[in-house]
């Protein structure tokens, strides 16, 4: 079992969202039952972030409200794609100074239950995207940080299956990793963003066309003045 320090949010501060935080859970509200809700977004976003090889916008946006159709009167597109890129561009940050603060939706009834399940959901849709990579990464001969943290999201991928192995599921040491998910969760995917966006060598990008405040043609999520810009 991947042993990783405890780091991330306390409790009692992963219900606190942002003004744009909260209105981004409204509008994925509104989407209904073929939209994300706003930790499952936030897993996903993070799986797009940690890829092991980069996913184009156009490929993994369109899953947030459910497909490529958008039919939704009441929510406004284009506010909508703003405020998933702009949480996009935060998350990514967050990862690149070794800071995220994962979203996580928490019990109504006992505030301390967090439910990181919902949050899991969400990297697994992100990490469909791209399976083979994923695969690839797992079944590697050569051992590395970034195949144990992956193994660690399988593992907490297995804990949210019905039909686990009540054995394994009692197991003393996984019984830990499982209750501590929520705090161990922030570094394995900070883990993989350092394996697969700030090791992986890459020339640097300049370009006339590209504004400072424009997405970096790179993929990172980053503006192009704190990425490729800053080169």
């Amino acid at each position: 079992m991947i042993a990783l320090p405890l780091i991330g949010l306390h409790v009692d501060e992963l219900a606190d969202l942002s003004e744009s935080q909260l209105r981004l859970d409204g509008m994925l509200i509104e989407l209904g039952d073929d939209g994300m809700t706003l930790s499952q977004l936030d897993g996903f976003l993070c799986g797009v972030a940690t890829s092991p090889e980069p996913i184009p916008q156009d490929e993994w946006l369109p899953l947030v409200w459910g497909g490529e159709d958008f039919d939704v009167p009441a929510v406004d597109q284009a506010e909508l794609v703003a405020l998933v890129l702009a949480r996009f561009e935060e998350l990514n940050a967050e990862l690149a100074e070794a800071h995220y603060e994962p979203l996580y939706e928490v019990d109504d009834d006992d505030e301390t239950d967090v439910l990181w399940e919902i949050w899991v959901m969400g990297f697994e849709a992100a990490m469909g995207l791209h399976l083979a990579a994923w695969e690839k990464l797992l079944n590697s001969r050569q051992e590395s940080r970034a195949q144990e943290a992956v193994f660690a999201i399988v593992s907490l991928l297995s804990a949210t299956e019905p039909d686990m192995d009540e054995k394994q599921r009692n197991d003393p040491e996984f019984a830990a990793f499982i209750r501590d998910a929520p705090q161990i969760i922030p570094e394995i995917v900070a883990t993989l963003y350092r394996a697969h966006r700030l090791t992986t060598p890459q020339s640097p990008i300049r370009s006339t066309a590209v504004g400072r405040n424009d997405p970096c043609p790179c993929g990172s999520g980053l503006k192009y003045k704190r990425c490729h810009g800053a080169a």
